[in-house]
């Protein structure tokens, strides 16, 4: 009976330090938060290519403008979108874990997962901006979410709640691969990845899983 409550009391505290550890990857709210950056995004952006927030859902009726003089000013508003979604998550992250009573730290398993994440995400950018300076800008849009989702598989052994992030990973790559498919859609696409998808997870993570350790 004791070597019993033995091994409980160790799994309790292995569960404890694995939540400790990877608090800060999934989160309910910071999926919202991150769903309004990518919306706010996606308006600007297809004012810029379209001069029209309309082709965000499929449009084809408004041309294409002249994006040369466009393209630093796209690249910022991606990069943006994608900084200040790394700064909620690390926010809202910080404060689930004060919450819950737990210290909020990088442990070797945290680094090794960002560095990974981190390391496909970069790749990836590096790989959309030469599609972009080549002027095959439409197939951008298919490849941020084919390796945003590519990245999300990868470190999903690593994250808490293993399964959610590998199949929502999957679910990114399905609608990048789309994307790609109809590139002419791809700032629809690129919504529902980033935003649609992303509200859908935060809503459904927060009260699954959120409201429960309230």
């Amino acid at each position: 009976m004791k070597e019993q409550e033995i091994k409980e009391t160790l799994t309790d505290i292995r569960d404890m330090m694995e939540r400790s550890q990877k608090v800060m990857f999934l989160n309910g709210t910071s999926g919202i938060i991150v769903a309004v950056w990518a919306l706010l995004g996606a308006i600007h952006i297809s004012e810029c290519l379209y001069g029209s927030i309309w082709p965000i859902w499929g449009s084809t009726v408004f041309p294409l403008r002249d994006i040369t003089g466009y393209f630093p000013y796209i690249a910022f508003l991606l990069a943006a979108t994608f900084i200040a979604s790394c700064i909620t998550v690390w926010i809202m992250s910080k404060h689930r874990a004060k919450r819950k009573g737990i210290k909020f730290k990088l442990d070797p398993g945290a680094k090794q997962l960002l560095r990974t994440f981190f390391t496909v995400m970069i790749v990836g950018g590096l790989f959309c901006l030469s599609c972009f300076g080549n002027g095959h800008w439409e197939l951008i849009f298919g490849y941020m979410l084919a390796f945003y989702g590519l990245a999300l598989v990868v470190i999903s052994p690593m994250a808490f709640r293993k399964s959610i992030t590998k199949y929502f990973g999957y679910l990114q790559i399905a609608v990048g691969l789309a994307a790609l498919v109809l590139p002419q859609y791809g700032m629809m696409f690129w919504t529902i990845g980033f935003c649609v998808l992303h509200l859908i997870w935060g809503i459904w993570f927060h009260f699954v899983f959120e409201r429960k350790e309230r």
